[in-house]
């Protein structure tokens, strides 16, 4: 896995969601439609505070506001309104998509973007991943890095997912995943 952005302006093109990933598997080891030999389901997840100050989009959506004249920029609330501390664009537990049976094979793709606070432990509860042939349930990733973690699921229920880092729980970078009998 591999972080891939926009190179026009780093900063503002991020933080306006111009991100993502390129999944890149060993000649023989991908199925005719992209997915890995030895993977059932492939779940990607990028941890990032988007600050939706520096975004292309600040003016356009000032404008959707209820009062738009009323918007003042320059006010701290504001500011801090809008860190918005996500995995892959969702916060409080909106994140959808991450459903997977008992016993299958599913890699977790993590990637971090962003700034010295970008600093995040991603930890499943319910199950374990392997991390370069080690067990665990937390990895640890940081701005332009990625984390690639197996599971086989073996505990069905609806989990937490999240950032280990009690900041960023607090300020919704939260998410669940469920796992099927």
């Amino acid at each position: 896995m591999w972080p891939y952005h926009s190179h026009v302006n780093e900063p503002k093109d991020v933080h306006s969601g111009l991100v993502g990933c390129l999944i890149i598997c060993a000649k023989g080891k991908m199925r005719k439609d992209g997915r890995p030999v030895d993977v059932d389901r492939e779940i990607i997840n990028l941890f990032n505070i988007f600050n939706e100050n520096m975004s292309w989009y600040l003016d356009e959506n000032i404008q959707r506001a209820e009062d738009p004249a009323g918007v003042n920029v320059d006010d701290e609330e504001f500011y801090e309104s809008n860190l918005k501390h996500t995995i892959s664009g969702r916060i409080y537990t909106n994140l959808e998509g991450m459903t997977m049976k008992k016993g299958e094979r599913v890699r977790w793709y993590t990637m971090g973007m962003g700034s010295e606070a970008d600093l995040h432990m991603p930890h499943w509860h319910g199950n374990t991943l392997l991390l370069n042939e080690r067990r665990t349930d937390v990895g640890a990733i940081f701005p332009a890095t990625t984390q690639v973690f197996d599971m086989v699921p073996d505990n069905a229920g609806m989990w937490m997912y999240h950032c280990h880092v009690n900041d960023h729980i607090e300020a919704g970078m939260m998410g669940t995943y469920t796992v099927t009998p």
